[in-house]
């Protein structure tokens, strides 16, 4: 009996399932002021001062910036891996709403890990 050859996969494209994934989280804060007062506190550097705390290792970077309703941007603190922030500013009847989402890449290599199960089968 013939066993039937198995095709040859090594050259094909890993599924999203394989893909390295991110960890995001995504939390909100209704704050009672209005969207012209919270934006400068999440768009400017002096704004941002009087809110996050002082450290001489972070490194933040604007990406994006649509006024008043989205700002984004890279932060990291030293040689930790860089995560990618985006907030949303809405205004609600009691003030505003800020939607932040916050996406830290994972380093683990799914897709190698996954890639390394594909091999070719030779049957002799």
């Amino acid at each position: 009996m013939q066993t039937p050859q198995q095709p040859d996969r090594s050259q094909e494209r890993p599924d999203a399932s394989e893909q390295p994934q991110a960890d995001t989280v995504t939390r909100s804060v209704d704050i009672d002021a209005g969207v012209e007062d919270v934006w400068p506190a999440l768009a400017t550097d002096e704004g941002r001062q009087s809110w996050i705390e002082p450290d001489p290792e972070r490194v933040l970077i604007v990406d994006s910036k649509e006024s008043p309703g989205r700002i984004s941007w890279w932060w990291r603190r030293g040689e930790e891996p860089a995560t990618h922030v985006v907030l949303r500013v809405v205004a609600i009847p009691t003030g505003t709403r800020v939607i932040v989402t916050e996406t830290a890449p994972s380093s683990f290599p799914l897709a190698q890990l996954a890639a390394s199960f594909h091999r070719t089968l030779v049957f002799a």
